[in-house]
């Protein structure tokens, strides 16, 4: 059950990463959650610090200093005598991650409603929508999934909730992680719905758009976690043993 990447320049051994702006521990903390939201570290896989030390030309203090909130935001588990793994992804944690985009996602379309009824421009949710319908018009799953994912990232900006934000940056994470793992199936549906919550959100109808992200979320969660159900059983599932093969003595 895993994932692909986003790519980098590659660097020189010890060569350290250009990154400005970021702190050390930032970047070791960004680098690693990548791949794991990604799936180029797979579920249960170990991440060894010499080896990420190495990849990122620093030392291993930062990448030390990032660890403990890549676990307390569920993407690895500190295990004695196995160091940092990442963390499995189970259908009751997919659920619990439903429940909560089910109360702050709605929340967050609530507040950029109530903005917009202020006078808040929504334009960057049009934009974003017209970048969508261009990729159903090409066919393109990838570029249509990226642009609803930025689309759920813009309601959270305009909600204009610092907390809110803060609370919901963790969550993003682990939403894309797992629709690296389970694309959504119906994402031309999705995105009609976001051209609804866009109408209802720029015309400041804070009522009607928290309706509509509800059920938004909750569509996505009946059709995702079958998925994951299915998934976990087949990981589950003994592979059948290949033909024995008989060796024969020479007399």
């Amino acid at each position: 059950m895993s994932i692909p990447e986003r790519e980098r320049p590659p660097t020189a051994e010890g060569e350290p990463v250009d990154t400005p702006g970021l702190s050390l521990d930032q970047l070791a903390y960004e680098w690693v959650r990548e791949r794991i939201i990604d799936g180029t570290y797979k579920p249960g896989a170990r991440i060894r610090e010499r080896a990420v030390a190495e990849e990122l030309g620093i030392s291993r203090i930062p990448i030390r200093e990032a660890f403990p909130r890549l676990e307390s935001e569920g993407f690895i588990r500190s295990l004695p005598r196995r160091g940092a793994v990442v963390a499995s992804l189970t259908v009751r944690d997919v659920n619990e991650l439903y429940d909560v985009r089910g109360s702050l996602e709605v929340l967050a379309t609530r507040l950029a409603a109530e903005q917009c009824g202020r006078g808040a421009s929504a334009e960057i949710l049009r934009e974003i929508l017209e970048e969508a319908e261009r990729a159903v018009a090409a066919n393109d799953g990838v570029l249509l999934s990226a642009t609803n994912s930025r689309f759920h990232a813009a309601i959270l900006t305009l909600s204009d909730n610092l907390l809110l934000q803060d609370l919901m940056a963790p969550i993003l994470g682990r939403v894309n992680r797992l629709f690296y793992i389970v694309p959504e199936s119906d994402q031309v549906n999705f995105h009609h719905e976001h051209a609804e919550l866009y109408r209802a959100i720029s015309s400041g109808q804070a009522d009607l758009a928290a309706a509509l992200a509800f059920a938004h979320v909750e569509h996505s969660r009946r059709d995702t976690i079958p998925v994951v159900q299915s998934l976990l059983d087949a990981a589950d599932t003994p592979r059948p043993a290949g033909p024995r093969q008989v060796v024969r003595r020479t007399p």
